[in-house]
């Protein structure tokens, strides 16, 4: 019995030391630099255009805050893709105390990464020409839905957002500059809509049939 007691007494402070050093599984992992992305001469990347505004600050700040995506943003992309990117008002004037204390979490960063995948539609450059005065959807990389239409001449998504300055070509890519940030979870999905003409986004839909896809 003295022994098991020595035992444990000595391994105590062993187990102890291990555990504070084992990382919190709902810690917000971040990333080690080193790997550097290879690109083509005259390549814009979307990171590139990104900080080379600024009315996108912000996001480029926000960006540098996500695991991940610095490096996703910097890569030379072999697909066609359209980005509509939120200005800084869109985080700065129309968004409350709790994103801004929200975002700064684990959990936070996460949503805040899924939530930017609802800005990204890859495979397909939407122009301005995609989009008219009827309402309809297209699908983005979060495989949610957005709702566009021409609203007096201005290209309004979501029925709040407002695409600012449009049709902004870069590498493979078709830049939108909006003045709201489109939150996956204020986005109804409404499956009577018609759909804006783009490419096929792997992984959306198992079953073309169906009536979601």
């Amino acid at each position: 019995m003295n022994y098991l007691f020595f035992a444990s007494y000595c391994l105590l402070p062993i187990i102890s030391g291990a555990l504070s050093t084992t990382e919190d599984p709902l810690s917000y992992r971040s990333i080690a630099g080193g790997y550097v992305t290879p690109k083509s001469k005259n390549t814009t990347t979307l990171l590139e255009f990104i900080n080379s505004r600024s009315d996108l600050s912000v996001l480029a700040e926000e960006l540098q805050n996500i695991g991940g995506f610095p490096t996703a943003f910097d890569t030379e992309p072999t697909w066609s893709f359209t980005f509509f990117a939120p200005n800084n008002d869109a985080f700065e004037l129309h968004t409350g105390t709790y994103f801004n204390k929200f975002k700064s979490t684990p959990k936070g960063k996460w949503w805040l990464g899924n939530t930017l995948l609802s800005h990204y539609v890859p495979n397909t450059n939407l122009n301005s020409s995609s989009f008219n005065e009827t309402y309809q959807r297209f699908q983005t990389a979060s495989y949610l839905y957005v709702g566009s239409q021409v609203q007096d001449g201005e290209i309004i998504l979501n029925n709040v957002a407002t695409v600012v300055e449009k049709d902004i070509s870069i590498t493979k890519g078709a830049i939108h500059i909006i003045d709201r940030i489109l939150d996956p979870s204020a986005q109804i999905f409404e499956t009577d809509l018609p759909k804006v003409s783009q490419s096929f986004i792997p992984g959306s839909c198992s079953n073309q049939e169906l009536s979601y896809c």
